[in-house]
C-alpha cells in the first residue's frame, strides 16, 4: 500500500471519528490532530502499515447517567486484535480523567499472557516458564509450566472467582491451588493473587488502583469490565 493511500485511509478514519464523537469541538480538534499526526508519520518513515494499524482500538461510546443524560464510555475491546496487549490497553485507561468511564474487553488468551509476563516482572522469572489462562463460569483459572526451588519441572494449577464489594472493589477468592508437591517460594500464591488482580484492575491492589469497577464477568473465554475513574 503506498503512503498516499495510507493518509487517505487514515483520513478517512478521522471523518468516521468525527461522526461518532458527534463532532465535539476540542475533542475533534484533539482527534484530528491525532490523525494528521499518524499520517505524517506514515508519510515520513518506513514503519511497516500492520504495525500502525494493529493498535487496540480506543472506540467512544455512550454510557446513561442518572436523570436521562449521558456521557462518553471509553471502549477497549482487544478481542477485535489477537495482538492486542491488556497492558497498553490498562495504560490507556489509567490515563483518562476522573469521573471517566470505560469499558475493558480481553479474551483469555491476552489474560493469561498478561498475567505470566506480570509474574515473571515479579521476580518469579526462574519459576514460571510459561502458562495459560482459561476464562468461564465467572472464574479465571491458571495452568502454570513451573520449576521448583530445587530444579524439578511440574505444572500447578490456580483458580479465582472475582466478585466485587458494595464498593466496587475486587474480591479474588481464591480457590484451592495444586502444585504437584513442587518446592515453590513462601510468596508463590501472594504474587499470582497480586498478578491477576492487577489483570483485573490494573493495579496490583485496590491501594494503588484508580479504578472503581461497576462489571466483571468472565464467560466463555471472555473478560468484560465496566467502571470509571476515581
Amino acid at each position: 500500500m503506498t503512503r498516499r493511500a495510507i493518509s487517505i485511509l487514515l483520513a478517512c478514519l478521522a471523518l468516521i471519528l468525527m461522526v461518532v464523537t458527534g463532532c465535539e469541538g476540542n475533542k475533534l480538534d484533539s482527534n484530528l490532530a491525532t490523525f494528521n499526526a499518524r499520517a505524517t508519520q506514515v508519510a515520513g518513515s518506513t514503519v511497516p502499515v500492520g504495525e500502525i494499524l494493529t493498535e487496540i482500538p480506543i472506540l467512544p461510546g455512550q454510557t446513561e447517567q442518572p436523570g436521562g443524560g449521558t456521557s462518553e464510555q471509553h471502549v477497549f475491546d482487544l478481542t477485535t486484535n489477537p495482538n492486542a496487549d491488556l497492558a497498553e490497553a490498562w495504560s490507556h485507561t489509567y490515563g483518562l480523567s476522573r469521573g471517566e468511564t470505560f469499558k475493558l474487553t480481553a479474551t483469555q488468551t491476552q489474560v493469561g499472557i498478561f498475567v505470566i509476563d506480570t509474574l515473571q516482572l515479579y521476580g518469579l522469572e526462574n519459576t514460571v516458564r510459561g502458562g495459560s489462562a482459561a476464562i468461564g463460569a465467572s472464574q479465571l483459572r491458571l495452568d502454570l509450566s513451573l520449576v521448583g526451588d530445587n530444579g524439578d519441572f511440574g505444572g500447578g494449577t490456580v483458580s479465582f472467582q472475582p466478585t466485587l464489594d458494595s464498593l466496587g472493589r475486587l474480591r479474588l477468592n481464591p480457590q484451592p491451588a495444586q502444585f504437584g508437591g513442587l518446592e515453590l517460594p513462601s510468596n508463590m500464591l501472594s504474587l499470582l493473587g497480586d498478578a491477576v488482580h492487577t489483570a483485573l484492575t490494573g493495579a496490583r491492589n485496590d491501594d494503588q488502583s484508580v479504578v472503581t469497577l461497576t462489571l466483571i464477568q468472565l464467560e466463555n473465554g471472555i473478560l468484560d469490565l465496566e467502571g470509571s475513574i476515581r
